[in-house]
């Protein structure tokens, strides 16, 4: 099937996943890279004005669920993809360089509010889902569950590295404190639970953990599939390949809408659709020279050589 192209949406809600290179797990048993990562969301969720709803970082990829109410999805992941990218070199010994993702990150719309809980729980079942441990609780690594449901919001330092190096160039006793700011993340109550006290709204998610936890437990068992376990996964080391991922190709399946109702995924498609036929229409006129050509909103210009455009834009 291929990439889609990338339409923006203000209202939609959006379930987004990047993964690394051949699946390798870079982001495990190492509490400073995983510091960066977050302190990284947490800038650009705020420069963005992002709704981030929750945020998993598990061995070989981050997902979660955001609402973009500026229309600039592709601007933030753009900018947390490539620190986490360089991040990873920084604290990871054993990275060889060169490149970290396997391709451009994952985004699917969530149509509704039922959609976004349901991502949600996706996010924060990860370790449960993926086989590795029956308990969140149990898994080493972050989880944004108990912040997101409390209201938590953590402090974390980011360096600007692109200012202190191009400073460091012309004076060599610059200080990577003068470059640090404190950033902070915290996360978007679930919509349609805004009139819950804190304590009704922390008790409710705890319940549907649960449950969907117990479930989830069950049906492993029940298929003869155990868990990991916290040993093991503290014994795994960075960059080594899982035994079991998810492959894709460019050609493999990728829903543009995840929602439980098909009405609602059908609607969505609909409106995607009716978009997207808009924009290759106007993308055809712009690379044909029609340079004020209006594209919808959501979309963006596809690139066209300078030399075109100077042709384009200069007078008959």
């Amino acid at each position: 099937m291929g990439y889609h192209p990338r339409i923006e949406s203000r209202t939609l809600g959006s379930f987004l996943t990047t993964r690394t290179r051949n699946s390798a797990l870079w982001f495990i048993n190492n509490r400073r890279l995983e510091d960066d990562i977050l302190g990284y969301a947490a800038k650009f969720s705020d420069r963005y004005k992002v709704q981030l709803f929750g945020l998993a970082i598990e061995g070989n990829h981050i997902q979660g669920p955001a609402l973009f109410p500026q229309g600039n999805r592709s601007s933030f992941m753009r900018d947390l993809n490539s620190c986490v990218a360089r991040a990873v070199p920084k604290y990871v010994s054993g990275h060889p360089g060169g490149g970290l993702w396997e391709r451009r990150y994952s985004a699917e719309f969530l149509p509704a509010d039922s959609d976004i809980e349901d991502r949600f729980f996706y996010t924060v079942l990860q370790p449960v889902q993926d086989g590795l441990v029956e308990r969140i609780s149990d898994y080493p690594g972050y989880n944004c569950f108990h912040d997101a449901v409390h209201g938590v919001e953590r402090r974390f330092k980011v360096v600007r590295w692109g200012e202190y190096n191009a400073a460091k160039r012309n004076n060599s006793k610059v200080r990577v404190a003068d470059f640090t700011e404190s950033v902070t993340l915290k996360y978007q109550r679930l919509p349609g639970y805004e009139d819950l006290t804190r304590g009704e709204y922390a008790k409710m998610m705890y319940a549907k953990l649960e449950e969907r936890r117990s479930q989830i437990v069950n049906e492993r068992h029940a298929a003869g599939r155990g868990f990991m376990g916290r040993a093991a996964l503290l014994r795994q080391r960075p960059g080594a390949l899982p035994i079991n991922t998810k492959k894709s190709t460019i050609n493999s399946h990728r829903p543009r809408v995840l929602s439980a109702s098909n009405e609602r995924r059908a609607h969505c498609k609909a409106w995607y659709f009716s978009v997207y036929w808009r924009y290759k229409e106007a993308s055809q006129q712009y690379r044909n020279g029609e340079l004020n050509v209006e594209f919808p909103e959501g979309t963006y210009r596809p690139y066209i050589p300078a030399h075109v455009g100077a042709q384009a834009a200069a007078p008959p």
